[in-house]
């Protein structure tokens, strides 16, 4: 059988075509990695972004909600929601990416 640039065309797309399966039959094989939301105990260096300061911790990933919110008897002018959670009474933070600076040498 001799190979032809049409028949190599016509196999490839085949080939790409038969991979394509609407949705995943087979989820749980494929679990979801990141969820976006995480902890820190102190913010990396190079962190840039929102983040919520409560208890000792960085929160990053949810949504911080301003307004007067009422939690155990207690009114608090913000709250954060994280993975599920509302954390009430901490601080928002926002990191703007370091300012880089160019040293420059001038000859004379």
């Amino acid at each position: 059988m001799k190979i032809t640039k049409p028949l190599v065309c016509l196999l490839v797309a085949v080939g790409m075509t038969s991979c394509v399966v609407p949705g995943n039959p087979l989820g749980i094989i494929f679990p979801t990695v990141n969820v976006g939301y995480g902890t820190y105990n102190t913010l990396p260096p190079n962190y840039v972004g929102d983040s919520y300061y409560y208890g000792g911790r960085y929160y990053y990933g949810g949504r911080y909600e301003n307004g007067t919110y009422y939690y155990r008897g207690s009114p608090y002018n913000n709250r954060y929601y994280h993975n599920g959670r509302y954390y009430y009474g901490g601080r928002y933070e926002y990191r703007n990416a370091p300012v880089r600076q160019v040293n420059r040498g001038y000859y004379y």
